[in-house]
C-alpha cells in the first residue's frame, strides 16, 4: 500500500469487495477531485516569522503535461489552486504562462500569496475573470501585523486591495491563528467588510514548523471557536465531524496536492512531516496520481476511524487533528 505510516498500520483496500476502486474505470469516469493544487516555489518575499526553506520552483514542463491531461479528462478538475503560506506562487518564473495555460483549459484559479509586493509582482500578468486571489494577513492592526509577516505587507495588501477592485477581481484574507492574534478574529473580520474582502478564512497555525510559543493552547482554542460562531464565519478550524471524533477536513479526497518537487502528498499542511508523500515519482499520469491519492486516503481514514476514539490526547478540531500529525511524522504529542 502506499504512504505507509511508521506511527499506524494500514488497511489493504484493495482487499475490500465494495471498494470503489473494484471498478476498473472509476479512475477516468468517476473521480471525485475538484481541486489540483501547484506549490509552484519556495521563493518568498517577506520576513515572514514562521517556516524558512530552500528556493526552487517546480518545473514548468510538468505544470504543462498536468495541465493538458487535465483537460483531456472527461471529468475534468475544474479548479487549480497555486501557493501557500511559505511562499508566493507570482515569484514563478513562468508564472504569466501558467496562468495563460490555466485560462486555456478553463478552468478556475485561486492564486494564495501575501500582498507585500502584490501589486508590483503582478504587473506583467493579465486579469482574467477565472481568477481569485487569496492574501495572507494574520493581525488587522499594521504594527503588528508587520511584526508577523514582516515590513510593508500590512500596507502592500491594502494597495493590492485597491488593485483587484479596479480589476473586478474577488479577493479573500487567509489569517494564521496563534497566540498573536487568537483575541483579534472579530476586529480582523470588521477590517474585511471595511476593504470588501468576500471572504475571511481562520487557520490555526500547526506545531511543527513554529514556535512553542506560537501555538494556540485549548483554552485559547475555545475562545476561537466561540467567536467564529458567534459571527458565523468560515468554520475552517472546527467542524461538527471533527467534534464528534470522526474526521479532520484535511484528509479530505477531493483535493490533488502536488509540492515544489512534483511529489504527491496529503495536504497543504502536512507536507513537511516526514511521512505525508504518497508519491515521489513525478512522471506518472493525472490519473495515476488521483488513483495513488484517492487509495492512499481511503486506506488512512480507516485505519483512523477504528483508532481515533482511543486516541491519547485527540485535538479533535481540525488544522490538522494531533492523529494525523503523529501519524505523518510528528514526534510530540499534540
Amino acid at each position: 500500500s502506499v504512504c505507509q505510516s511508521k506511527n499506524i498500520t494500514w488497511n489493504n483496500i484493495e482487499q475490500d469487495d465494495n471498494h470503489l476502486y473494484s471498478q476498473e474505470d472509476y479512475v477516468l469516469d468517476a473521480h471525485n477531485i475538484n481541486t489540483l493544487v501547484f506549490e509552484l516555489t519556495t521563493k518568498n518575499d517577506i520576513s515572514d516569522l514562521y517556516e524558512k526553506r530552500e528556493e526552487k520552483e517546480l518545473e514548468f514542463d510538468f505544470i504543462q503535461r498536468i495541465l493538458e491531461e487535465n483537460n483531456k479528462l472527461s471529468n475534468k478538475i475544474g479548479h487549480i489552486e497555486l501557493g501557500w503560506d511559505k511562499s508566493n506562487p507570482l515569484l514563478h518564473s513562468q508564472i504569466k504562462k501558467i496562468l495563460v495555460l490555466i485560462k486555456e483549459t478553463g478552468c478556475s484559479v485561486n492564486i494564495i500569496t501575501n500582498g507585500a509586493h502584490f501589486v508590483e509582482n503582478a504587473e506583467n500578468i493579465d486579469f482574467e475573470p477565472n481568477q481569485n486571489v487569496t492574501f495572507f494577513l494574520d493581525h488587522p492592526e499594521k504594527e503588528e501585523n508587520d511584526k508577523i509577516m514582516g515590513e510593508s505587507t500590512y500596507e502592500g495588501t491594502k494597495r493590492a486591495f485597491i488593485l483587484l477592485k479596479e480589476k473586478n477581481i474577488p479577493f479573500d484574507i487567509y489569517m494564521r491563528v496563534s497566540q498573536r492574534n487568537y483575541d483579534q478574529i472579530e476586529k480582523m473580520n470588521s477590517f474585511c467588510m471595511n476593504y470588501g474582502v468576500r471572504n475571511l478564512v481562520q487557520i490555526e497555525i500547526y506545531p511543527f514548523d513554529t514556535k512553542e510559543n506560537e501555538v494556540l493552547t485549548d483554552v485559547m482554542k475555545e475562545e476561537v471557536i466561540r467567536t467564529i460562531e458567534k459571527l458565523n464565519l468560515n468554520k475552517s478550524i472546527h467542524y461538527s465531524e471533527a467534534a464528534l471524533g470522526i474526521d479532520c477536513s484535511y484528509q479530505r479526497r477531493q483535493r490533488i496536492h502536488v509540492d515544489v518537487d512534483g511529489n504527491l502528498s496529503f495536504c497543504h499542511f502536512l507536507r513537511t512531516l516526514p511521512n505525508a508523500q504518497i508519491e515521489k515519482d513525478k512522471s506518472l499520469s493525472l490519473l495515476e496520481y488521483i488513483h495513488k491519492n484517492n487509495k492512499a486516503r481511503i486506506g488512512f481514514l480507516k485505519n483512523k476511524e477504528k483508532e481515533f476514539s482511543n486516541w491519547e490526547k485527540p485535538r479533535k478540531t481540525v488544522s490538522p487533528c494531533s492523529y494525523c500529525l503523529h501519524a505523518f511524522g510528528l514526534e510530540k504529542k499534540w
